[in-house]
C-alpha cells in the first residue's frame, strides 16, 4: 500500500525567532512566508506592521484581535471613512496601541489602499509586481543572515510613500513582504522552508506513496462533456468559469487555493515561451500549500479524479502543470 502524506509535528524544527512563545507558533506555521493574494489580508498586515514600528512583533500579535475589532475587520473601505469621533474612540481603546500618529496613519493608508485598488484592479496585482509575480525564496542558514531591508523593499516603500502611505519605511515593508509571502525567509532547517515542504524533500516532514501505487490523474476542460469515468471532479481555477452554472459544471470540489496566484496567472497569460518558467514558479507556490496538496493527493488515492481547468489552451495551463508536479513529487 502507498504511504499517505503526514506531518510529524513533534519533530518540527522552526525558525529561531519563534522561541517558546505559544502565540508565535501558529503564526509561524500557518501564515509567515505563505503568499497572500487577498486584499483584506494585505491591508491587515500593513496595518499591524505599521503599528509595530518601534515595538516588538509579539506586542502587536497579542493585540491582533483588538485591532481586528477596532479597525472594522480590516476592511479598508470602512476604515477610510473613520472620522474624528471614531479616532477619539480608538485613542481610548486598550485593545490596540493608542498612538495618535499610528491610528491616523491607518486611516490615511486605507484611503491610499483604495486608490491603488482602483488603479490596478487590486492591491495584490500592484504589490506582487515588485517581486516579479512570484515569491523570492531565500536560503538562509540562520536568522542572523536575514536582512532588515532589500532593494525590493526600498522600491516598494518609496512607491507607497509617493502614493500617500505612512509608516511604510523599508524595514516595515520588508516585514510585510516576509509576512505576506512575497519573500520566504524561513531558515533552511525550518520545516516551513520550501525545500522541506516538497513531498520528496525529507522523510522527517512527509512520507510519499510508492511509485507502483501511483494512480492515473485525468485532466479535462471544465466546459467539455462529463463522462462516467470522470469520477470526483475538482476545479483548480481561481475564478469560476464564465458562462457556466454550477449545475452544468458538475464540479464536486472547487479547490481554488491550488490555483496559480493572480499575479502569476496574469504574467503567464498562457504564452508557450513562458511555459517552462511558469512551471517553476507555480511549483514554488504549490510548495507553500502542503495542506491543500495533501488533501488533493488523498482524494486522488481514493478513486478516479478529474482535475478541471477553464483555459482554452489545453497544452499550456495550470492543470497540466499540476499533474506534472504531482507526478514528479509523488510518482
Amino acid at each position: 500500500m502507498g504511504r499517505t502524506t503526514r506531518l510529524q509535528f513533534q519533530e518540527l524544527i522552526r525558525c529561531g525567532w519563534v522561541g517558546t512563545k505559544p502565540h508565535f507558533i501558529p503564526y509561524h506555521d500557518e501564515e509567515w512566508g505563505i503568499p497572500v493574494h487577498e486584499d483584506h489580508r494585505h491591508f491587515e498586515m500593513l496595518t499591524l506592521e505599521g503599528a509595530q514600528a518601534g515595538l516588538s512583533w509579539s506586542t502587536i500579535l497579542l493585540r491582533r484581535e483588538g485591532y481586528r475589532r477596532a479597525f472594522a475587520g480590516f476592511d479598508p473601505e470602512k476604515v477610510a471613512r473613520f472620522d474624528s469621533r471614531k479616532k477619539a474612540v480608538l485613542l481610548q481603546d486598550t485593545g490596540i496601541i493608542r498612538n495618535r500618529l499610528k491610528i491616523e496613519s491607518a486611516i490615511t493608508n486605507a484611503k491610499a489602499f483604495l486608490t491603488i485598488q482602483e488603479a490596478f484592479g487590486s492591491f495584490d496585482q500592484y504589490i506582487w509586481v515588485f517581486v516579479g509575480g512570484a515569491p523570492i525564496i531565500n536560503a538562509w542558514k540562520e536568522m542572523a543572515q536575514v536582512p532588515a531591508t532589500t532593494s525590493q523593499s526600498d522600491a516598494l516603500s518609496k512607491d507607497l510613500k509617493k502614493r500617500g502611505f505612512r509608516f511604510v519605511g523599508s524595514t516595515v515593508i520588508y516585514a510585510h513582504m516576509q509576512a505576506a509571502g512575497l519573500v520566504n525567509d524561513h531558515t533552511t532547517d525550518c520545516f516551513r522552508h520550501p525545500s522541506n515542504l516538497l513531498p520528496h524533500a525529507s522523510s522527517r516532514v512527509v512520507t510519499v506513496p510508492k511509485k507502483s501505487n501511483y494512480p492515473a490523474i485525468k485532466i479535462k476542460r471544465v466546459y467539455d462533456t462529463t463522462a462516467p469515468d470522470d469520477g470526483f471532479r475538482i476545479l483548480i481555477d481561481r475564478l469560476w468559469p464564465r458562462g457556466l452554472t454550477k449545475e452544468a459544471a458538475k464540479v464536486d470540489l472547487w479547490q481554488k487555493v491550488i490555483a496559480p496566484s493572480t499575479a502569476l496567472r496574469s504574467w503567464f497569460h498562457h504564452e508557450p515561451k513562458r511555459w517552462e518558467e511558469f512551471q517553476i514558479r507555480y511549483a514554488r507556490e504549490l510548495g507553500q500549500k502542503p495542506k491543500a496538496i495533501e488533501e488533493l493527493w488523498q482524494r486522488i488515492q481514493q478513486g478516479p479524479v478529474t482535475i478541471l481547468f477553464g483555459a482554452k489552451n489545453q497544452e499550456y495551463n495550470n492543470a497540466v502543470a499540476l499533474k506534472a508536479y504531482l507526478s514528479q513529487h509523488y510518482g
